[in-house]
C-alpha cells in the first residue's frame, strides 16, 4: 500500500467557519430540548406519584413510586445534560482551531462503505492513493441526519476528482467534501406557489390525522369509563395523559409551519440542482415503524434527504452517482424545510 495523501494545512475559511458555527448552534438546540423534556417528564411523572400519595390516605406504600420516580428522573436529566455537553466537543475543538487540513487526489473505489448487514456498524473511508482514509465524524451535520446509521454509500466512478477538508485537531474530522470535476449546483431563490404550499403541508396535515385518530380513543375510552364505577381514576389520568402527549406532538409538528405561515411574506423556494455527488442508505431504530430506512444525496457537498421508507426494498432506485438531481426547500433564514424533489434516472 502505498503511503498516506499528503495533507496540507491552510486556514480554515470564512465560509466554513460560518457553516460549522450554525451546526454548533443548532446541535446545542437541540441538547436544550432534549434537557428540557427531561426535566418536564422528571417533574410530572414525580409529581403524579406524589399526588397519588397524598390523594389517598395513610397510603404510605405510594411515596416509593414517588421517590424512585425522582431518582429515575434526576438520573435522566443529568444524562441529557453530559449528553449535550459531549456530543459537540469535537464541533467545539474544530472551530478553537484556526487551521484544516486539505486533501487532493483521485477517489480509487466507489465504494465510500461498503453494504452493511442490517444492524452492523462501521465507519465511511475515502480511498485516495491506495491509502483509506476512516471518516470517524462528518461536520456539519443536518437535522435529516439525526439519529440514523449509514449502511451503504456509494460515491462516482474511480478516478474523480476528490478534495477533503479535514479537522485539524481530529485527523477523522471531515469537514468538508468536494469533487472540482462535477458541475457546480445551482441555488435559485423564487416565491413560493400554491403546490409548494401543499407539499410543505403533507407532513404535518398526515400527523394531524394520526392526533385525531389516538385523541378520539382516548376521550372514547375516557367516557366508556367514566360510566364504570369500578375503574379508579388512575386510569383516566393516563388516557388524559395521553390526549396531552398526542396534543404536544401535533404541536411540535404544526408549529414550524404555523410559523413559516406567519412569516410568508420572507419564505421563499430555494432550488438546489446538479449532479449526484454521493449516495447514502441509512437506517435508525426509533422511527415511526419501528425500523425507518432513508435515502439520502450528496450534492454541492451537502447532504440531503430524498426519501424515507418502513423497509429498505422501498428505496430502491435506478438514481446513481452523477446522475442530474434537483431539490426544493422552503427557507426562512436558517431554517429550511424539503419540499420535494425530481432526479433524472440513468
Amino acid at each position: 500500500m502505498s503511503p498516506p495523501s499528503p495533507r496540507t494545512l491552510t486556514a480554515m475559511p470564512a465560509e466554513l467557519r460560518s457553516r460549522l458555527q450554525a451546526d454548533l448552534a443548532r446541535q446545542r438546540a437541540a441538547g436544550n430540548l432534549w434537557l428540557l423534556i427531561a426535566v418536564c417528564l422528571a417533574v410530572a411523572i414525580t409529581a403524579y406519584f406524589g399526588w397519588l400519595g397524598l390523594h389517598r390516605a395513610h397510603a404510605a406504600p405510594t411515596w416509593v413510586p414517588m421517590i424512585l420516580a425522582a431518582v429515575v428522573g434526576l438520573a435522566g436529566i443529568v444524562a441529557a445534560a453530559l449528553v449535550r455537553q459531549r456530543r459537540p466537543v469535537w464541533l467545539r475543538e474544530a472551530l478553537a482551531s484556526s487551521e484544516v487540513a486539505v486533501m487532493e487526489g483521485a477517489l480509487q473505489s466507489a465504494e465510500i462503505l461498503p453494504q452493511q448487514a442490517r444492524f452492523a456498524r462501521a465507519p465511511r473511508s475515502y480511498v485516495l492513493g491506495d491509502y483509506r482514509h476512516l471518516v470517524l465524524e462528518e461536520s456539519p451535520g443536518t437535522d435529516a441526519l439525526s439519529g440514523f446509521v449509514p449502511q451503504h454509500v456509494l460515491g462516482p466512478a474511480p478516478g474523480t476528482p476528490l478534495r477533503l477538508v479535514w479537522s485539524a485537531a481530529h485527523p477523522g474530522h471531515l469537514l468538508q467534501v468536494d469533487y472540482p470535476g462535477m458541475a457546480v449546483v445551482a441555488d435559485a431563490p423564487a416565491p413560493m406557489d400554491a403546490q409548494d404550499w401543499r407539499d410543505l403541508c403533507t407532513r404535518p396535515v398526515a400527523t394531524l390525522r394520526a392526533a385525531a385518530w389516538l385523541c378520539g380513543a382516548a376521550l372514547l375510552g375516557i367516557a366508556v369509563l367514566a360510566a364504570v364505577p369500578a375503574v379508579g381514576a388512575g386510569v383516566r389520568v393516563w388516557l388524559w395523559a395521553g390526549v396531552g402527549v398526542a396534543l404536544l406532538w401535533l404541536l411540535g409538528v404544526w408549529a414550524p409551519v404555523a410559523r413559516l405561515w406567519l412569516q410568508r411574506g420572507q419564505l421563499r423556494r430555494h432550488t438546489v440542482s446538479g449532479p449526484v455527488q454521493e449516495l447514502m442508505w441509512a437506517r435508525r431504530n426509533d422511527g415511526r415503524q419501528g425500523v425507518e430506512h432513508a435515502l439520502f444525496a450528496r450534492l454541492g457537498g451537502h447532504w440531503h434527504l430524498l426519501d424515507t421508507a418502513g423497509k429498505a426494498s422501498a428505496l430502491q432506485t435506478a438514481l446513481v452517482p452523477g446522475a442530474p438531481l434537483t431539490v426544493r426547500y422552503a427557507v426562512l433564514g436558517d431554517h429550511r424545510v424539503r419540499l420535494r424533489h425530481s432526479a433524472a434516472l440513468a
